[in-house]
């Protein structure tokens, strides 16, 4: 539990230095937003014959600060601007093993996990507006959200807009990668497992690689200054440092081979547009190209439609097709796209009344080469098998359904969802609701029932019923307190019960 009460004794230190921040002892002409998202939770998760598999009493918070006008400066739309964000995570299992940490305990290890890590989502200082509206720069531990996809890294960004409809950004520093002070795995490429390894012999755990700092840089062009077109080209380099085993097995015999050196991480560009006209409609497309692996990862194409003042008709197209670190062995094998195609539609009925529904569509396909293609016979006489064999399109389907009914500080709505396969089905529902009285007490509830059938596996099918009853009161404006407890039963599980907490809190100055 140490590690556990050092987390818990850091937030506790970093609400104070904040909370000083906010208020400071001498007055200045600056704005401070202080806000807290606490959830605790509190569940088992059983076998059939009721053996205890999992247990977890897990507790997340973020406490997050933003202070504005650091410049002091009078209230100018045009005059530059300075400002800090931070917002930090503790996200503590008290119901693990302490021994899934232990390095020496083969059998109860789970390398990289950690009990009550505290990272930093983002922590920056921001100016906007220097050298007459051209210049904006961010230092410290940033977000970027493109055609990428999010993506977070320690280090700095400039960004040029020019008074001609155009910006430019260029950005450089850290990847973030987990087993790095305040950081998690979040934000890394799929396919290597990477952590901290102090404490682990050589020998153990191949498979588990260390973590060492990742250059990276970046750079974008979007449109700006138009009210009803964006776009946004940007391009993302990654760099690998450090040693990385070729074979995560390790057989004895011979000494491994390892990677060593500054190579190729991740290499990408991408490029996303969204326009809009009033009572007409909106456009989305966009892309993203993998140059390490030669392919387009994803596409995608959004269309809105305004049909008339209550009602909006959409279509929507998904391509994505899994990429992986270039460390990754994943990279050698075949790797299977999606298509997904949905159709959907918004009606509000009345100004309290809303109905909503769709249907979609995904389509599983590799085509890999000619089916019958003729090879050489082996050198033993034997007829070669095709190398390149092609899989069928595999599609499935679905649709939703939904409504909802707005009264005064009430609402109550009702959804339902079925999804249908040729390796299973699902079908289901749920209604719930929520009131508030007096302004400040709030009661919710939900109840569900949904089914599943496993093809795959016979007699896995089964029926789900559960139920959630949630309490809570707030506290003042922007902050609640909230209980909730559900109960959920199937043939499979038997009974399984979950009580959760949550505490939000926001504090402006």
């Amino acid at each position: 539990m140490d590690g556990v009460r050092a987390g818990t004794s850091l937030v506790a230190v970093l609400m104070a230095v904040l909370a000083s921040i906010a208020c400071p002892t001498t007055a200045h002409a600056l704005d401070a937003d202080i806000t807290s998202d606490t959830a605790a939770q509190f569940y088992e998760m059983r076998s059939p014959t009721g053996e205890t598999v999992i247990s977890r009493r897990r507790l997340t918070t973020t406490l997050g600060a933003s202070v504005y006008d650091l410049l002091n400066r009078p209230t100018d739309p045009r005059a530059p601007q300075l400002s800090f964000r931070i917002r930090l995570r503790y996200d503590a299992d008290y119901g693990a093993s302490p021994e899934e940490t232990n390095v020496s305990n083969f059998g109860r290890l789970v390398p990289g996990f950690q009990r009550g890590p505290v990272d930093l989502m983002y922590g920056y200082v921001e100016g906007r507006r220097f050298l007459d509206g051209w210049l904006g720069f961010r230092v410290g531990r940033q977000y970027v959200v493109d055609a990428l996809g999010w993506w977070s890294f320690d280090g700095g960004l400039v960004k040029v807009t020019s008074p001609y409809y155009l910006a430019a950004e260029v950005y450089g520093g850290l990847e973030q990668r987990g087993g790095m002070p305040l950081s998690l795995p979040r934000f890394e490429r799929d396919g290597v497992w990477r952590g901290d390894r102090a404490g682990y012999a050589p020998a153990e755990w191949a498979s588990f690689q260390p973590n060492v700092i990742a250059p990276a840089y970046g750079i974008a062009i979007e449109s700006t200054g138009f009210t009803w077109l964006h776009g946004r080209f940007t391009y993302r380099r990654v760099e690998n440092t450090g040693t990385s085993n070729v074979s995560p097995f390790l057989n004895g015999f011979r000494n491994p081979v390892i990677y060593d050196g500054t190579r190729l991480s991740q290499e990408r560009f991408g490029y996303a547009m969204d326009a809009s006209l009033a009572k007409v409609g909106g456009v989305k497309a966009g892309f993203s190209y993998d140059m390490y692996l030669t392919k387009f990862a994803t596409v995608f194409a959004s269309v809105d439609a305004y049909v008339s003042k209550r009602v909006t008709v959409s279509t929507d197209y998904d391509f994505y097709v899994p990429t992986f670190d270039a460390d990754s062995i994943w990279n050698f094998f075949l790797a299977m796209p999606m298509n997904d195609l949905s159709l959907r539609a918004n009606w509000d009925a009345t100004d309290k009344l809303s109905v909503a529904g769709g249907f979609r569509g995904r389509f599983f396909g590799q085509q890999t080469g000619p089916e019958n293609t003729t090879f050489p016979s082996s050198p033993n006489g034997l007829p070669q098998a095709n190398q390149y064999p092609s899989s069928g399109v595999d599609p499935m389907g679905g649709g939703n359904l939904s409504a909802r009914y707005r009264w005064g500080e009430g609402v109550i709505g009702a959804r339902g969802a079925g999804d249908f396969a040729s390796t299973g089905d699902r079908i289901g529902g749920d209604v719930y609701a929520e009131r508030i009285l007096e302004t400040r007490y709030v009661m919710q509830g939900r109840a569900g029932v949904w089914g599943w059938d496993d093809k795959l596996r016979p007699g896995r099918d089964a029926v789900s019923v559960q139920y959630v009853l949630g309490a809570g009161y707030k506290l003042f404006p922007r902050s609640l307190a909230l209980a909730e407890f559900e109960h959920d039963i199937n043939r499979l599980a038997g009974q399984r019960f979950r009580v959760m907490l949550w505490l939000t809190l926001a504090v402006a100055k």
